[in-house]
């Protein structure tokens, strides 16, 4: 059964809409015959975050690989860039409620215009409704000339005309019911059958804020290399290069949350190897291993390696860490930040944790199983993962972890803990996976200790932990089970 858990801060409530436009936003389309794209140097930030949406948006890319590529191309200085960045992923995460309000006052369906119109308006209406340090005036008049400048100066009164018909009705559509799963779908832009799920796998009450807090642009959060250095001397090392940093939560001490840091990789406390970048809800599925001095670790799921890394600091860099991943180009990843952060008990393998390895038979007194998933607990980082799943993912991701489970308890040692985990809240890829793994398997659970509650918010059930996204946090699903015989 469920545990009544102890609740944070109450959160805003905020009135809303119409049942959302139902679309598949990532369909991909030609942009033969429109005007190119590239040399995004030359541009203004609106128009580089055209460019970048219309990649995504279009062509399939990931928000964070799109906008890493792109924004070293551009002039833009740092202020232009940060807000290139908000102004694409707050279109992303608002996606559905905005294709909504253009659906209501456009004559012409979001899926019928031409990508670079569709994507400039979506930006546009963004800025409108999400933006508030955004002058209405500056919104519409930079998207005409967008228009213009881009090739379409016949469309460039059609999109004038929907624009100022938005600002002027500026409650429209209305918002569904509050507390119903299409209220969820349409103020926080989610497909309806994966707000429906949130309110099946969580609750009505937990599902609203998951959707609140997974509405929320992340901090970046950082954890000590307590093999290098303390919580206290990496803050004084990070403010001298004018980071502001502060602890993430009591119960959490090597972690910070640090700002303005500009691009992190050329701090000097990050090329000294002080610290590595990760979220704190994924050191539950570290420190629930029990690390002791000497042991031997398999990391089944490795790339990027912060769970090793975390790993070998809890063991003081003894024992060793087994980092297996399936491609050869993120085990050599983990290879250059091993050596960054002075590490030396970590040995990254290629190894595809789907294939069993008679070799590695009761070898590990901790096998760490953080499998791949439908990710959503990580919505905050990556929005458009809200358009990319569809419910037959979620089956044939849970039946991957099930073969995965299956192999990973070979690993482990009589005696020894088989810790899974995953990123998302989907009770098929979590519960339901250890439920059936129990049952199949000499295998007994083994209790997780809790973050305090006030500073992640947490379901347990079954002695197994779903952590749900907070103001400092992802989501995250931790389960320990100590291999009977």
């Amino acid at each position: 059964m469920k545990k009544p858990v102890k609740k944070m801060a109450s959160q805003n409530k905020t009135p809303i809409k119409k049942e959302p436009f139902q679309k598949k936003p990532f369909q991909k389309e030609s942009f033969q015959n429109e005007p190119s794209q590239k040399d995004a140097q030359f541009k203004t930030g609106r128009a580089v975050a055209v460019s970048i949406l219309s990649d995504i948006l279009e062509s399939g890319a990931y928000a964070n690989i799109a906008l890493r590529k792109t924004l070293p191309l551009t002039s833009l200085d740092s202020r232009d860039r940060a807000f290139v960045t908000e102004l694409v992923n707050e279109t992303l995460r608002n996606l559905i409620y905005i294709d909504t309000v253009l659906n209501t006052f456009s004559s012409v369906p979001v899926d019928k215009m031409k990508p670079f119109i569709r994507n400039l308006l979506r930006m546009s209406v963004c800025q409108l409704r999400h933006i508030e340090k955004t002058p209405e005036s500056a919104a519409v008049n930079e998207a005409v000339i967008l228009a213009k400048t881009h090739g379409y100066a016949g469309l460039s009164g059609f999109v004038n005309g929907v624009l100022r018909t938005i600002v002027r009705q500026p409650n429209t559509p209305p918002m569904p019911s509050q507390g119903s799963a299409e209220y969820l779908a349409l103020r926080y832009s989610y497909p309806i059958w994966l707000a429906k799920n949130l309110v099946k796998w969580l609750g009505a009450s937990e599902a609203e804020y998951f959707c609140q807090s997974s509405h929320q642009p992340p901090p970046v959060t950082i954890l000590t290399n307590t093999h290098k250095t303390t919580p206290a001397a990496l803050t004084t090392a990070l403010i001298s290069e004018g980071v502001d940093c502060a602890p993430t939560a009591s119960s959490l001490s090597d972690f910070l949350t640090v700002r303005n840091t500009g691009d992190i990789s050329k701090l000097a406390a990050f090329r000294d190897g002080l610290f590595i970048v990760m979220d704190p809800g994924a050191i539950f599925s570290v420190t629930a291993m029990g690390l002791k001095s000497n042991q031997t670790v398999i990391d089944l799921c490795a790339a990027p390696g912060g769970k090793s890394f975390a790993a070998a600091c809890c063991m003081g860099d003894t024992g060793r860490v087994r980092a297996f991943d399936i491609y050869p180009h993120r085990t050599n990843l983990i290879s250059e930040s091993m050596k960054r952060l002075g590490l030396t008990c970590i040995t990254p393998e290629i190894m595809d944790a789907t294939i069993h390895d008679s070799n590695l038979d009761a070898t590990a007194d901790a096998v760490l199983l953080d499998v791949p998933c439908s990710g959503f607990g990580t919505i905050r980082k990556r929005p458009e993962i809200k358009y990319n799943r569809n419910p037959s993912d979620i089956t044939d991701l849970a039946q991957k972890q099930r073969d995965m489970l299956a192999i990973g308890a070979r690993y482990v040692k009589p005696g020894g803990i088989l810790v899974y985990s995953t990123c998302t809240v989907a009770r098929e890829e979590n519960i339901d996976n250890i439920r059936w793994f129990l049952q199949h398997h000499q295998f007994k659970i083994r209790p997780i200790s809790l973050p305090q509650p006030g500073e992640m918010r947490f379901i347990q059930e079954d002695d197994c932990v779903q952590i749900l996204p907070g103001p400092a946090n992802d989501g995250f699903f931790v389960a320990a089970m100590v291999k009977i015989s």
